[in-house]
């Protein structure tokens, strides 16, 4: 079962991520919310631009890596972590 491990504001994000955690042995995929016909209305209903998903048994591990990368980009947590 897939495991939503961040909710990415915008597509750079998110491809970043599911790229940072391949590299790292974890299979993710990203999910888009939006649609061409919604016009971003998805985005500001759901929060962000999409979901960074992982397998259940790696979620934890996919966590922790995200949060390290995220600290390093920027130098703080990021809130958009689940749990």
């Amino acid at each position: 079962m897939l495991k939503r491990v961040y909710l990415a504001p915008d597509e750079f994000t998110a491809i970043t991520l599911k790229e940072m955690l391949i590299s790292k042995n974890i299979r993710a995929i990203t999910r888009r919310f939006e649609t061409t016909w919604l016009d971003g209305l998805p985005k500001i209903m759901k929060g962000g631009w999409g979901d960074v998903l992982v397998d259940e048994k790696d979620q934890k591990k996919a966590e922790e890596y995200i949060k390290e990368f995220l600290e390093q980009c920027d130098g703080s947590e990021s809130d958009s972590t689940t749990k």
